[in-house]
């Protein structure tokens, strides 16, 4: 999602002016000049970028409070050109308000691992400064001036998502042209509908139906390395104390074996769980004849002869901070996760060479 940038214009041409950042501190705004403007010679290895429907552009300046920048160097001569183009810009905008806040500690926003946003770690996002205060302590609160921006900051440091006032589940998504999406579900006030919006490009929320097709992004690497920063480098959380795992399969003792038609290359697997009641959810989702059953020695169930050529999927379904891919190479049992590979030994998981 592109936000529509500002139009000046100066001694017949025209110039487009961006703002980055999401508050104050982080603001930047962005000078972008026509492709055919002489004042700037375009760059011929750089394609001209579109920006939203306001056509193709080139990007010439890039302002912070501590510089003012022009990668270009044949642009370099128009500094005082492009100064009194974001000046102007500048002196005619004025700061927007606060529409919602965040809490950071030790480089990261506060936030929880959200059900619904299972890919990793999800920031917190408040309307209220009081409720955010609330879970700030120890920690600084940080002002939301522009929705879009700090979502896109969320997204490149590797967030998995938001929760809204601490109970809304705010999904990062794409849409066909692959522009980030920001959707927002919540329900009624009677609680007996589902609610869902759309950020638009005016930072409000509209009410999205459907219609535009978006997707989930898939952005697993960036957010492994913020769980890994937000919980600290541990193999998996909710590992039981007494090694006791729990499968599922046709009879007692029988794993399950899962594989997917629609992806040939795709290895087939088995299921663990780290708890009984989870193996008994998955069998009531599977809507199969499956059985659940204990499992004390994991060495010898991720060897047996009908796991041969498999790996075993721990917590499928769920968080990826509680989930994670097991095997055996018949010495060693190896767990790779959000963290990293893992070997187990009678102490417990340490990090596999």
């Amino acid at each position: 999602m592109k936000q529509p940038g500002t139009l000046l214009r100066h001694d017949d041409r025209d110039y487009l002016l961006v703002e980055g950042g999401y508050n104050a501190a982080t603001r930047a705004v962005i000078l972008l000049a026509r492709p055919d403007d002489s004042n700037f010679p375009r760059n011929e290895t750089i394609q001209p970028l579109r920006w939203a429907s306001q056509g193709e552009w080139q990007p010439v300046a890039r302002w912070t409070e501590t510089e003012l920048r022009i990668p270009e160097e044949r642009h370099e001569a128009r500094r005082d050109l492009v100064t009194r183009l974001i000046d102007e810009y500048r002196a005619a905008r004025k700061a927007p308000p606060v529409k919602a806040w965040a809490a950071e500690k030790d480089g990261s926003f506060l936030g929880k691992l959200e059900v619904s946003l299972p890919m990793g770690f999800a920031a917190y996002c408040m309307e209220s400064r009081e409720r955010a205060a609330e879970l700030a302590v120890g920690a600084e609160l940080v002002p939301v001036e522009n929705l879009a921006m700090f979502f896109t900051h969320l997204v490149r440091e590797g967030y998995s998502g938001a929760v809204w006032n601490a109970e809304q589940p705010l999904f990062f998504c794409v849409d066909a042209l692959q522009d980030l999406q920001f959707l927002r579900v919540g329900k009624t006030k009677k609680g007996d509908a589902v609610v869902m919006e759309m950020l638009d490009a005016r930072d409000g929320w509209a009410p999205y139906d459907g219609e535009e097709e978006i997707e989930f992004i898939d952005n697993t690497e960036a957010c492994d390395a913020r769980l890994v920063a937000c919980i600290g480098r541990q193999p998996v959380m909710g590992w039981p104390s007494d090694g006791r795992l729990f499968s599922a399969g046709p009879e007692f003792g029988a794993p399950l074996v899962i594989t997917s038609g629609e992806e040939p290359d795709a290895v087939p697997h088995g299921v663990v769980f780290t708890s009984e009641e989870a193996a008994t959810e998955f069998v009531a989702d599977a809507g199969e004849d499956l059985k659940t059953f204990p499992v004390n020695d994991l060495p010898r169930f991720l060897t047996q002869s009908e796991l041969e050529g498999c790996v075993v999927a721990l917590n499928p379904g769920g968080h990826r901070a509680s989930s994670g891919i097991l095997w055996s190479d018949g010495e060693r049992v190896v767990l790779d996760s959000f963290s990293g590979f893992w070997k187990l030994g009678s102490a417990g998981f340490e990090p596999a060479e």
